[in-house]
């Protein structure tokens, strides 16, 4: 059994491969993706619980992902945690827009966003189970 299933986007081949190790460790299922194109369908076949999006990536930004994917009745509460090298408030801005669960800034300390990650994959198991939930009978 697993934490959940993860879906890391970073077009960095070093992050993507430490976060999978380190997630798959504490026990998650993860998926990985190169380049948003990537990540959009890997979405799609697997229903992640939770989205990794690096901002900057080719063929598709963590934005246009997120969005892509939004769009899809089983993603449309999948919480989004972009990660990004980028320090402008635009940015900021634009992933609070984009109703993201967090953003994190790299370079990342691996604990603090292993928290991130558990606290929306908490809000996203518990989302599904709220859904999901079979109605008893009256």
């Amino acid at each position: 059994m697993t934490n959940g299933k993860i879906l890391i986007a970073d077009d960095d081949p070093v992050v993507l491969e430490s976060l999978a190790i380190r997630l798959k460790a504490t026990g998650y299922e993860v998926l990985c993706s190169k380049t948003g194109q990537q990540a959009v369908a890997a979405a799609k076949k697997h229903s992640p619980d939770v989205m990794l999006l690096d901002i900057n990536m080719p063929s598709g930004d963590g934005f246009s992902v997120h969005e892509s994917v939004c769009n899809l009745e089983n993603m449309k509460r999948t919480p989004v945690v972009y990660l990004t090298g980028d320090r402008s408030e635009g940015v900021w801005v634009e992933a609070h827009s984009m109703g993201a669960f967090a953003l994190v800034r790299k370079p990342f300390d691996t604990d603090i966003l292993l928290s991130v990650i558990a606290g929306a994959v908490g809000e996203s198991l518990a989302a599904k189970e709220v859904l999901f939930r079979p109605q008893l009978p009256a």
